[in-house]
Protein backbone atom coordinates (compact mmCIF):
# COMPACT_ATOMS: atom_id res chain seq x y z
CA UNK A 1 0.00 0.00 0.00
CA UNK A 2 3.20 2.55 0.90
CA UNK A 3 4.64 1.90 -2.42
CA UNK A 4 1.12 2.09 -4.61
CA UNK A 5 0.48 5.50 -2.83
CA UNK A 6 4.19 6.74 -3.42
CA UNK A 7 3.13 5.83 -7.36
CA UNK A 8 0.12 7.43 -7.38
CA UNK A 9 1.83 10.70 -5.84
CA UNK A 10 4.23 10.40 -8.43
CA UNK A 11 2.32 10.34 -11.47
CA UNK A 12 0.13 13.06 -9.47
CA UNK A 13 2.75 14.99 -9.43
CA UNK A 14 4.04 14.34 -12.73
CA UNK A 15 0.72 15.21 -14.50
CA UNK A 16 0.60 18.51 -12.79
CA UNK A 17 3.88 19.63 -13.79
CA UNK A 18 3.09 18.28 -17.57
CA UNK A 19 -0.09 20.91 -17.24
CA UNK A 20 1.72 23.84 -15.71
CA UNK A 21 4.53 23.33 -18.16
CA UNK A 22 1.89 23.64 -21.04
CA UNK A 23 0.55 26.60 -19.69
CA UNK A 24 3.72 28.19 -19.77
CA UNK A 25 4.30 27.28 -22.93
CA UNK A 26 1.06 28.68 -23.81
CA UNK A 27 1.99 32.44 -22.36
CA UNK A 28 5.59 32.48 -23.70
CA UNK A 29 4.01 31.20 -27.33
CA UNK A 30 6.99 28.89 -27.63
CA UNK A 31 7.31 27.11 -30.76
CA UNK A 32 5.09 29.24 -32.74
CA UNK A 33 4.09 32.49 -34.48
CA UNK A 34 3.57 35.75 -31.79
CA UNK A 35 -0.06 36.16 -31.20
CA UNK A 36 -1.69 38.29 -33.52
CA UNK A 37 -4.77 39.44 -31.17
CA UNK A 38 -4.46 41.05 -27.70
CA UNK A 39 -5.44 39.26 -24.45
CA UNK A 40 -9.40 39.72 -23.65
CA UNK A 41 -9.73 43.02 -21.90
CA UNK A 42 -10.36 41.88 -18.29
CA UNK A 43 -10.49 44.21 -15.86
CA UNK A 44 -8.66 47.36 -17.69
CA UNK A 45 -9.08 50.76 -15.14
CA UNK A 46 -8.69 52.67 -18.03
CA UNK A 47 -12.57 51.28 -19.72
CA UNK A 48 -14.03 52.39 -16.11
CA UNK A 49 -12.85 56.19 -16.83
CA UNK A 50 -16.14 58.02 -17.95
CA UNK A 51 -15.95 59.02 -21.14
CA UNK A 52 -14.07 56.23 -22.24
CA UNK A 53 -16.21 53.95 -23.89
CA UNK A 54 -17.11 57.27 -26.94
CA UNK A 55 -13.28 58.18 -27.01
CA UNK A 56 -12.74 60.81 -29.38
CA UNK A 57 -10.78 60.09 -32.51
CA UNK A 58 -6.75 59.66 -32.15
CA UNK A 59 -5.21 63.01 -30.91
CA UNK A 60 -8.09 64.48 -29.37
CA UNK A 61 -7.61 63.30 -25.76
CA UNK A 62 -5.29 61.68 -23.30
CA UNK A 63 -5.42 60.11 -19.76
CA UNK A 64 -4.43 61.24 -16.35
CA UNK A 65 -3.84 59.32 -13.29
CA UNK A 66 -2.14 58.40 -10.27
CA UNK A 67 0.71 55.73 -10.88
CA UNK A 68 1.94 53.77 -8.04
CA UNK A 69 5.93 52.84 -7.85
CA UNK A 70 7.06 49.84 -6.01
CA UNK A 71 6.95 51.82 -2.92
CA UNK A 72 3.56 52.75 -2.83
CA UNK A 73 4.55 56.56 -3.67
CA UNK A 74 2.01 58.08 -5.56
CA UNK A 75 3.23 59.54 -9.12
CA UNK A 76 0.87 62.11 -11.42
CA UNK A 77 0.93 60.53 -15.20
CA UNK A 78 -0.48 60.69 -18.44
CA UNK A 79 -0.71 58.44 -21.26
CA UNK A 80 -1.78 58.95 -24.76
CA UNK A 81 -3.09 56.42 -26.57
CA UNK A 82 -3.18 55.44 -29.87
CA UNK A 83 -5.94 54.08 -32.00
CA UNK A 84 -3.46 51.86 -34.20
CA UNK A 85 -4.00 49.03 -31.85
CA UNK A 86 -0.34 46.73 -31.09
CA UNK A 87 1.45 47.70 -34.02
CA UNK A 88 1.84 51.41 -31.79
CA UNK A 89 5.21 52.66 -31.15
CA UNK A 90 5.30 53.57 -27.69
CA UNK A 91 7.33 56.89 -26.31
CA UNK A 92 8.28 57.71 -22.80
CA UNK A 93 8.90 61.68 -21.83
CA UNK A 94 11.32 61.88 -19.30
CA UNK A 95 10.88 65.78 -17.36
CA UNK A 96 14.23 67.65 -15.98
CA UNK A 97 15.03 68.23 -12.24
CA UNK A 98 12.21 71.14 -10.40
CA UNK A 99 10.42 70.45 -13.52
CA UNK A 100 6.63 68.70 -14.63
CA UNK A 101 5.23 66.76 -17.85
CA UNK A 102 3.63 69.75 -17.99
CA UNK A 103 6.54 71.15 -20.05
CA UNK A 104 5.61 68.41 -22.99
CA UNK A 105 2.18 69.42 -22.45
CA UNK A 106 2.50 73.26 -23.20
CA UNK A 107 2.53 75.11 -26.42
CA UNK A 108 5.99 74.49 -28.91
CA UNK A 109 6.48 77.22 -30.53
CA UNK A 110 7.73 75.26 -33.89
CA UNK A 111 4.32 73.30 -34.14
CA UNK A 112 1.99 76.10 -33.39
CA UNK A 113 0.75 76.25 -29.81
CA UNK A 114 0.62 71.99 -29.90
CA UNK A 115 2.22 70.62 -26.74
CA UNK A 116 5.09 67.89 -27.68
CA UNK A 117 3.52 64.75 -26.21
CA UNK A 118 0.24 65.11 -28.17
CA UNK A 119 1.82 66.07 -31.47
CA UNK A 120 3.45 62.87 -31.31
CA UNK A 121 0.11 61.60 -30.45
CA UNK A 122 -0.43 62.69 -33.49
CA UNK A 123 1.85 61.20 -35.65
CA UNK A 124 0.64 57.57 -34.25
CA UNK A 125 3.12 57.19 -31.35
CA UNK A 126 1.49 56.10 -28.17
CA UNK A 127 2.77 58.46 -25.18
CA UNK A 128 3.54 58.24 -21.56
CA UNK A 129 5.19 61.16 -18.83
CA UNK A 130 5.09 60.78 -15.46
CA UNK A 131 6.01 63.80 -12.22
CA UNK A 132 9.04 62.13 -10.88
CA UNK A 133 8.80 61.72 -7.08
CA UNK A 134 8.60 65.35 -4.85
CA UNK A 135 8.32 67.17 -8.28
CA UNK A 136 5.35 68.17 -10.76
CA UNK A 137 1.93 67.37 -9.43
CA UNK A 138 3.21 65.00 -6.78
CA UNK A 139 3.68 66.20 -2.91
CA UNK A 140 6.30 68.40 -3.00
CA UNK A 141 10.09 68.43 -1.06
CA UNK A 142 13.78 68.38 -1.30
CA UNK A 143 14.79 65.12 -2.82
CA UNK A 144 18.03 63.98 -0.98
CA UNK A 145 20.37 61.84 -2.15
CA UNK A 146 19.27 58.45 -0.81
CA UNK A 147 16.50 58.39 -2.89
CA UNK A 148 17.88 58.85 -6.21
CA UNK A 149 17.68 55.27 -6.50
CA UNK A 150 13.94 55.86 -6.23
CA UNK A 151 13.91 57.78 -9.22
CA UNK A 152 15.01 55.01 -11.30
CA UNK A 153 12.43 52.70 -9.82
CA UNK A 154 9.83 55.11 -10.67
CA UNK A 155 10.89 55.20 -14.20
CA UNK A 156 10.72 51.09 -14.33
CA UNK A 157 7.08 51.35 -12.95
CA UNK A 158 6.08 53.71 -15.57
CA UNK A 159 7.70 50.81 -17.93
CA UNK A 160 5.83 48.23 -16.67
CA UNK A 161 2.36 50.60 -16.81
CA UNK A 162 3.18 50.33 -20.55
CA UNK A 163 3.76 46.41 -20.57
CA UNK A 164 0.24 46.38 -18.95
CA UNK A 165 -1.10 48.60 -21.87
CA UNK A 166 1.09 46.22 -24.17
CA UNK A 167 -0.62 43.29 -23.41
CA UNK A 168 -3.74 45.01 -23.65
CA UNK A 169 -3.28 45.45 -27.44
CA UNK A 170 -2.77 49.19 -27.20
CA UNK A 171 0.88 49.29 -27.94
CA UNK A 172 3.98 47.21 -29.73
CA UNK A 173 6.65 47.18 -26.77
CA UNK A 174 9.10 46.19 -29.31
CA UNK A 175 8.78 50.19 -30.27
CA UNK A 176 9.98 51.57 -26.92
CA UNK A 177 11.59 54.97 -27.14
CA UNK A 178 12.46 57.46 -23.96
CA UNK A 179 13.00 60.89 -25.37
CA UNK A 180 14.57 63.06 -21.81
CA UNK A 181 15.48 66.27 -21.15
CA UNK A 182 18.42 68.01 -18.94
CA UNK A 183 19.61 65.63 -16.20
CA UNK A 184 16.52 63.75 -16.31
CA UNK A 185 18.43 62.09 -19.60
CA UNK A 186 21.07 61.52 -17.40
CA UNK A 187 18.51 59.67 -15.30
CA UNK A 188 16.84 57.81 -18.45
CA UNK A 189 20.47 56.43 -19.18
CA UNK A 190 20.75 55.23 -15.77
CA UNK A 191 17.63 53.73 -15.72
CA UNK A 192 18.15 52.25 -19.14
CA UNK A 193 21.81 50.46 -18.45
CA UNK A 194 19.95 48.79 -14.93
CA UNK A 195 20.33 44.63 -15.19
CA UNK A 196 16.04 44.34 -15.77
CA UNK A 197 15.41 47.94 -17.08
CA UNK A 198 12.75 47.26 -19.80
CA UNK A 199 12.27 43.69 -19.33
CA UNK A 200 9.61 42.15 -17.97
CA UNK A 201 11.23 38.87 -17.39
CA UNK A 202 14.90 37.75 -17.18
CA UNK A 203 16.87 35.96 -20.40
CA UNK A 204 14.78 38.32 -22.77
CA UNK A 205 16.37 41.63 -24.96
CA UNK A 206 15.22 45.00 -23.76
CA UNK A 207 12.32 46.69 -25.22
CA UNK A 208 14.40 49.46 -25.64
CA UNK A 209 14.84 51.00 -29.25
CA UNK A 210 15.77 54.42 -29.28
CA UNK A 211 16.70 57.25 -26.75
CA UNK A 212 17.25 60.80 -27.26
CA UNK A 213 18.89 62.72 -24.97
CA UNK A 214 18.10 66.80 -24.70
CA UNK A 215 20.79 69.02 -23.02
CA UNK A 216 22.67 66.06 -20.62
CA UNK A 217 24.46 67.24 -18.41
CA UNK A 218 28.12 65.83 -17.28
CA UNK A 219 26.24 64.68 -14.45
CA UNK A 220 22.60 64.88 -13.46
CA UNK A 221 20.98 62.73 -10.50
CA UNK A 222 24.67 61.77 -9.61
CA UNK A 223 25.11 60.43 -12.77
CA UNK A 224 27.86 60.80 -15.26
CA UNK A 225 27.06 61.06 -18.66
CA UNK A 226 30.27 59.04 -20.30
CA UNK A 227 29.39 56.27 -18.32
CA UNK A 228 26.00 55.44 -19.27
CA UNK A 229 26.99 56.12 -23.00
CA UNK A 230 29.82 53.68 -22.68
CA UNK A 231 27.92 50.89 -21.51
CA UNK A 232 25.02 51.79 -23.99
CA UNK A 233 26.14 53.06 -27.04
CA UNK A 234 26.78 49.64 -28.66
CA UNK A 235 22.94 48.34 -28.04
CA UNK A 236 20.59 51.03 -28.59
CA UNK A 237 20.32 54.13 -31.15
CA UNK A 238 21.44 57.48 -29.49
CA UNK A 239 20.22 60.96 -30.22
CA UNK A 240 22.10 63.98 -28.14
CA UNK A 241 20.96 67.01 -29.07
CA UNK A 242 22.39 70.70 -27.32
CA UNK A 243 22.82 74.00 -27.82
CA UNK A 244 26.37 74.90 -28.58
CA UNK A 245 26.26 78.32 -26.35
CA UNK A 246 25.46 75.80 -23.71
CA UNK A 247 29.16 75.08 -22.39
CA UNK A 248 28.35 72.61 -20.09
CA UNK A 249 25.78 70.40 -21.93
CA UNK A 250 28.12 70.58 -25.23
CA UNK A 251 31.17 69.61 -23.87
CA UNK A 252 29.95 66.54 -22.08
CA UNK A 253 28.13 65.30 -25.50
CA UNK A 254 31.51 66.12 -27.31
CA UNK A 255 33.70 63.95 -24.81
CA UNK A 256 31.17 61.03 -25.82
CA UNK A 257 31.29 61.89 -29.48
CA UNK A 258 33.81 59.11 -30.70
CA UNK A 259 31.15 56.31 -28.84
CA UNK A 260 28.25 57.54 -30.40
CA UNK A 261 28.78 57.93 -33.51
CA UNK A 262 30.88 54.41 -34.16
CA UNK A 263 26.55 52.97 -34.37
CA UNK A 264 24.74 53.36 -37.33
CA UNK A 265 21.74 54.84 -36.39
CA UNK A 266 23.74 57.09 -33.09
CA UNK A 267 23.65 60.69 -33.99
CA UNK A 268 24.70 64.35 -32.50
CA UNK A 269 23.30 67.67 -33.11
CA UNK A 270 24.36 70.84 -32.08
CA UNK A 271 22.03 73.89 -32.63
CA UNK A 272 23.12 77.66 -32.45
CA UNK A 273 21.44 78.44 -29.39
CA UNK A 274 22.61 78.54 -25.62
CA UNK A 275 18.81 77.14 -24.27
CA UNK A 276 18.57 74.43 -22.04
CA UNK A 277 16.21 71.32 -21.67
CA UNK A 278 12.77 71.90 -21.68
CA UNK A 279 13.66 75.53 -23.37
CA UNK A 280 15.53 74.18 -26.28
CA UNK A 281 12.83 71.81 -26.93
CA UNK A 282 9.85 74.34 -26.92
CA UNK A 283 11.67 77.40 -28.78
CA UNK A 284 14.37 75.99 -30.71
CA UNK A 285 13.43 75.82 -34.60
CA UNK A 286 14.14 72.49 -36.19
CA UNK A 287 14.76 70.25 -33.25
CA UNK A 288 11.54 68.77 -33.24
CA UNK A 289 12.30 67.33 -37.05
CA UNK A 290 15.37 66.61 -35.75
CA UNK A 291 13.56 63.92 -33.34
CA UNK A 292 10.28 63.36 -34.78
CA UNK A 293 13.23 61.84 -38.17
CA UNK A 294 15.62 59.61 -35.27
CA UNK A 295 12.09 58.44 -33.93
CA UNK A 296 11.22 57.53 -37.40
CA UNK A 297 14.30 56.11 -38.48
CA UNK A 298 14.79 53.95 -35.49
CA UNK A 299 11.65 52.90 -33.94
CA UNK A 300 8.90 53.43 -35.70
CA UNK A 301 9.58 51.40 -38.79
CA UNK A 302 11.10 48.66 -36.88
CA UNK A 303 9.62 45.51 -38.23
CA UNK A 304 9.13 44.08 -34.67
CA UNK A 305 6.19 41.56 -34.39
CA UNK A 306 3.52 41.87 -31.43
CA UNK A 307 4.02 39.18 -28.59
CA UNK A 308 2.54 38.53 -25.42
CA UNK A 309 4.78 39.77 -22.60
CA UNK A 310 5.31 38.27 -18.68
CA UNK A 311 4.10 40.91 -16.63
CA UNK A 312 5.30 39.75 -12.83
CA UNK A 313 5.51 43.08 -11.12
CA UNK A 314 2.26 44.97 -11.81
CA UNK A 315 1.55 48.29 -11.22
CA UNK A 316 -1.59 50.57 -10.07
CA UNK A 317 -3.22 53.31 -10.57
CA UNK A 318 -6.40 55.51 -9.80
CA UNK A 319 -8.16 58.34 -9.85
CA UNK A 320 -8.05 58.21 -13.82
CA UNK A 321 -9.17 60.70 -16.41
CA UNK A 322 -10.29 61.11 -19.72
CA UNK A 323 -9.21 64.84 -20.39
CA UNK A 324 -9.02 66.38 -24.44
CA UNK A 325 -5.97 67.90 -25.56
CA UNK A 326 -5.18 71.53 -25.06
CA UNK A 327 -5.10 72.21 -29.01
CA UNK A 328 -8.59 70.72 -29.18
CA UNK A 329 -10.02 72.35 -26.10
CA UNK A 330 -8.65 75.93 -27.53
CA UNK A 331 -10.40 75.07 -31.09
CA UNK A 332 -13.85 77.34 -31.05
CA UNK A 333 -15.69 74.65 -32.11
CA UNK A 334 -15.33 73.21 -28.59
CA UNK A 335 -15.58 76.08 -26.35
CA UNK A 336 -19.11 74.77 -24.60
CA UNK A 337 -17.39 71.50 -24.25
CA UNK A 338 -15.65 70.50 -21.42
CA UNK A 339 -11.64 70.01 -21.08
CA UNK A 340 -12.54 66.65 -19.08
CA UNK A 341 -14.78 64.37 -20.48
CA UNK A 342 -16.63 63.10 -17.72
CA UNK A 343 -20.15 63.21 -15.93
CA UNK A 344 -19.16 65.87 -12.88
CA UNK A 345 -19.25 68.76 -15.97
CA UNK A 346 -22.87 68.17 -17.93
CA UNK A 347 -24.20 71.09 -20.01
CA UNK A 348 -26.58 72.85 -18.94
CA UNK A 349 -29.89 72.35 -19.76
CA UNK A 350 -32.72 75.12 -21.48
CA UNK A 351 -34.32 75.59 -18.02
CA UNK A 352 -30.68 75.69 -15.70
CA UNK A 353 -29.94 78.14 -19.00
CA UNK A 354 -32.95 80.10 -18.48
CA UNK A 355 -32.40 80.70 -14.90
CA UNK A 356 -28.95 81.64 -15.03
CA UNK A 357 -30.46 84.87 -17.75
CA UNK A 358 -32.89 86.10 -15.16
CA UNK A 359 -30.54 86.05 -12.20
CA UNK A 360 -27.96 88.24 -14.64
CA UNK A 361 -30.71 90.58 -14.97
CA UNK A 362 -31.18 90.89 -11.83
CA UNK A 363 -27.47 91.80 -11.39
CA UNK A 364 -27.56 88.95 -8.55
CA UNK A 365 -24.32 85.87 -8.74
CA UNK A 366 -25.55 83.15 -10.24
CA UNK A 367 -25.55 80.21 -7.54
CA UNK A 368 -22.21 78.29 -7.65
CA UNK A 369 -22.18 74.52 -8.09
CA UNK A 370 -21.25 71.88 -5.83
CA UNK A 371 -17.76 70.77 -6.32
CA UNK A 372 -16.75 67.19 -6.30
CA UNK A 373 -14.39 66.25 -3.04
CA UNK A 374 -10.77 66.67 -3.70
CA UNK A 375 -8.93 63.20 -3.72
CA UNK A 376 -6.47 63.01 -0.63
CA UNK A 377 -3.74 62.67 -2.88
CA UNK A 378 -4.43 65.91 -4.74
Amino acid sequence: MVVLAIMLMMVGCALGQAQRQAVRDQLRNQGGAPLKKARPDAGDPLAKVPGAAQRPKMGLSHYTFRLRSFDGTPLAASYYPSQLGNTTPVVMLIHEMGRSRKDFEDPVQDLKGQGFAEYLQGLGYAVFSMDLRWQGQNPRRALTASERPKLIEDLQAGYFFLVDRHNRGDLNLGKLGVIALGDGANLALAWAIQPGAAITIEGRPSDLSALALISPNPEGFGHVLGHGITALASRVPLLLVTGERDIPSKDAIQSVRQTVQRVRLSKIELFPSALHGYKLLRLEPKIISALTHFLETSLKNRPVEWEPQYNLTPVTFGDSQLVQNAIQAENPKNKAKNATVGPEKKAETPQQQKADLIQSKKNLPAPTPKSEPLDKND
